[in-house]
């Protein structure tokens, strides 16, 4: 969202300048007519540009933060299934808005797990076998994996304190001693 408020800023500002620098004989010129119409058609532009050019589009969900790695269909076994740690898998897309809500949130709380889970995401759309070995019929959905068996999962947007839960009991923490 703040890519897309940024074009729009970088666009506006552009074509206030173009408008106010601009020399159009007949006035009709929509983009450098006058300041203000510079403006807004500069916003415009600004906006179009954010959405060919895929600037702040949900593809930055396929892409791993420090705390939640993407990963593939193929990398499934590998990572979850043989890990030695409890693992947290997010089954995603992109065109999801309450994946878009549940990703940073997720994110944000694995920080404080990373040494007790690991946290992987993959894209519904990326890796539908996957998606129908483990039944997800919809998303968001979060499966807890423990000694490679699924124990628990959510689905749809959760609660942050919800979530905290699910993971302390993941990691084996007494919910109640951390307040």
């Amino acid at each position: 969202m703040s890519a897309l408020i940024l074009c729009l800023l970088i666009g506006g500002g552009l074509g206030a300048v173009l408008g106010w620098f601009g020399k159009c004989s007949t006035d009709t010129c929509p983009l450098i007519a006058n300041w203000r119409r510079g403006a807004i058609y500069g916003a415009l532009f600004g906006i179009v540009f954010c959405f060919v050019t895929g600037v702040g589009s949900s593809a930055a969900m396929n892409r791993s933060t420090p705390n939640v790695k993407h990963i593939t269909g193929a990398e499934f076994e590998t990572e979850v299934i043989h890990s030695t740690k409890p693992v947290v898998v997010d089954f995603y897309a992109t065109s999801c808005s309450p994946c878009r809500i549940l990703s940073p949130r997720l994110d944000k709380l694995a920080g404080a797990f990373t040494n007790e889970i690991k946290f992987v995401k993959i894209n519904v759309d990326e890796a539908p076998a996957l998606s129908q070995k483990f039944n997800i019929r919809g998303i968001p959905t979060l499966l807890f994996f423990k000694n490679g068996k699924v124990m628990d999962h959510i689905l749809g947007l959760v609660e942050t304190d919800d979530l905290k839960t699910h993971l302390e009991s993941l990691a084996g923490k007494d919910a109640s001693a951390n307040g």
